[in-house]
């Protein structure tokens, strides 16, 4: 069994990763997050709004112009300017050559809704794009890296990947929303469950400083409040979730 790295002493998403994914796991009922803005479908409610690095994965076509060189009467001229051409066209070429192997682009940060039906990320212009889980082909969460990557169906758009400290929350409400119940039994999600995460004890005075920690961090008032009736707590009695009472 591979355990989680250890996280942060101050690492307010984290914390609540792991925390709704006890609570979930213990069959508490999923919490919904006020949208205002854009229109959600009637049967549609939000689990999370955070912040993440978004990028695609794309490649350019190989294709590139090439230099002319300019027609000289002088011959020395001349070929002095063929291997100036040549030295321009062996550039772009290589450039164009590595431009077509695919690569993460377009980064840029971005406001992120995690549904019950799509991820809904912000575009720098106005507006969000949607990516839905019903044309999901490929679902890769790796919270261990703060990352989630995604493919769809008939390659109709390219590849998202989300990064950043919010990401393991967000990976983990995608998998409830696509497995159900059974998201656990992804090994990459369950990595978040307190059984395999790793816990460090809170002191009292870590318990009061994490709510204004968390709130700071981004999580909004409905989650900070959800966690913190819902995260895992040491106890001294032992229970069926290794000791932690939710």
């Amino acid at each position: 069994m591979v355990s989680a790295p250890t996280p942060p002493s101050a690492d307010p998403w984290w914390s609540y990763a792991v925390g709704t994914a006890a609570a979930l796991r213990s069959g508490k009922e999923p919490p919904t997050v006020a949208v205002h803005g854009p229109f959600l479908n009637s049967n549609e409610v939000a689990r999370l709004s955070s912040p993440a690095t978004y990028s695609r994965l794309a490649a350019g076509d190989g294709n590139y112009e090439r230099a002319q060189a300019p027609f000289m009467v002088n011959p020395v001229l001349m070929a002095a300017a063929m291997a100036g051409q040549g030295v321009v066209n062996s550039r772009r070429r290589r450039d164009a050559d590595r431009s077509s192997q695919p690569q993460w682009t377009n980064y840029r940060d971005a406001a992120v809704l995690t549904t019950n039906q799509r991820l809904m990320c912000s575009r720098p212009q106005g507006g969000w794009t949607s990516f839905w889980y019903s044309e999901m082909a490929e679902f890769y969460p790796d919270p261990h890296r703060r990352a989630v990557t995604m493919s769809f169906a008939d390659d109709h758009t390219p590849p998202l990947q989300l990064a950043g400290p919010a990401v393991p929350a967000i990976a983990l409400w995608v998998g409830h929303s696509v497995y159900g119940d059974r998201w656990h039994e992804d090994p990459r999600l369950a990595a978040l469950l307190p059984s395999q995460a790793s816990q460090e004890t809170t002191t009292p005075q870590q318990a009061a400083e994490r709510p204004a920690a968390a709130s700071e961090d981004g999580l909004t008032a409905e989650q900070q409040a959800w966690w913190e009736r819902h995260r895992p707590r040491h106890s001294r009695h032992h229970s069926s979730q290794g000791g932690l009472e939710l």
